[in-house]
């Protein structure tokens, strides 16, 4: 073999071996970029060690094991309302804030209001989701965007998700779809199979954090019926009093002008007998007795009237205490991040 052939071997053998080494190196990126971050949670969540608050939420929303595993990578923190304004800081937004992932973190407004027991669960459930969205390939993301998309517009004319989405497309325009991922996981009973299934990757009972949800969603909603009611009944007792006291007082002052002409008459002995001053005088003293009756019906209704305007009053406090209770912004607040 001459020098030109030993050349040409040792050219191709290096040609070759740099070939098989951007292969590897290829491979190696493939590989990192589809389980190095899931390595780097395992490790994460491994080394979490959850108080007895934060593990009594994960037991609650029986995550898959993967779901735990971005849950406790995010380093959950339960926190008063001061600590939250730290972490969650959101001054631009109108809304009342339970939660936010910030720096793959999850930060969570710690709800004590035990009528609202289930609102650290969920939100918990939500954020986790942010966690779960973030680390979608471009090829995943796509494909989830599109299930959430098609399952949004069966349910964009329900007015708590078109509340929702509104509030988004203003405040965190580019967000909306990362948005509408946490919300129908978590607030959404029925969904297609395909997405269904996507969602069973992080939740084993998916349902049980829909009801959740349901639940402590319904005190507000009680609480909003029970206002709107008794506005209602104010709205037409009201005027009703009203219009009832207009006639009363025109028939009174008929009534003290005929007493006063009966009187006159009376004194002056323009009555023809006995029995027409009698039946004059029975027939003022059942007016009079009517109008009494229909006095004391008045009185009643006001007495009505001005325990439903206290009833209302107790109920917008109560509204308002419950809004604070799930509000961790002091300043102008904000909504589920």
């Amino acid at each position: 073999m001459n020098n030109d052939q030993n050349s040409t071997h040792r050219q191709t053998a290096k040609t070759l071996r740099t070939t098989v080494g951007i292969i590897i190196g290829a491979l190696f990126c493939v590989v990192a970029i589809l389980y190095g971050q899931r390595a780097f949670d395992y490790i994460a969540a491994q080394n979490f060690r959850p108080d007895s608050q934060i593990a009594s939420i994960n037991d609650t929303l029986a995550f898959t094991s993967y779901g735990k595993q971005l849950f406790y990578a995010s380093k959950p923190q339960l926190q008063t309302q001061q600590e939250f304004n730290s972490s969650c800081q959101a001054t631009e937004r109108t809304a009342a804030m339970l939660g936010c992932y910030y720096q793959r973190k999850i930060f969570l407004f710690n709800v004590t209001n035990e009528e609202l027991w289930g609102a650290n669960e969920v939100t918990a459930a939500h954020e986790m989701l942010h966690a779960a969205y973030e680390r979608l390939t471009i090829f995943e993301k796509a494909d989830v965007d599109r299930l959430v998309d098609e399952q949004y517009q069966l349910l964009k004319d329900d007015s708590t998700i078109k509340s929702l989405v509104g509030y988004y497309e203003k405040a965190e325009p580019r967000d909306v779809q990362n948005e509408l991922h946490s919300i129908i996981g978590t607030t959404v009973v029925t969904l297609s199979p395909e997405l269904e299934s996507y969602y069973g990757q992080y939740f084993s009972n998916r349902g049980k954090i829909v009801q959740l949800n349901s639940d402590y969603n319904a005190v507000f909603k009680q609480v909003e019926k029970k206002a709107k009611d008794l506005v209602a009944q104010i709205e037409a007792l009201g005027p009703a009093i009203e219009s009832d006291l207009e006639i009363y007082d025109t028939d009174r002052d008929q009534m003290e002008s005929d007493i006063t002409v009966f009187n006159e008459r009376a004194t002056s002995g323009d009555f023809s007998s006995r029995s027409a001053f009698t039946v004059a005088r029975d027939s003022l003293v059942a007016r009079v007795n009517e109008l009494n009756a229909r006095r004391a019906a008045i009185n009643t209704r006001v007495d009505t009237y001005n325990q439903l305007v206290a009833d209302l009053k107790g109920i917008s406090v109560r509204s308002n205490e419950l809004n604070q209770s799930i509000n961790g912004i002091t300043s102008p607040a904000t909504s589920i991040d």
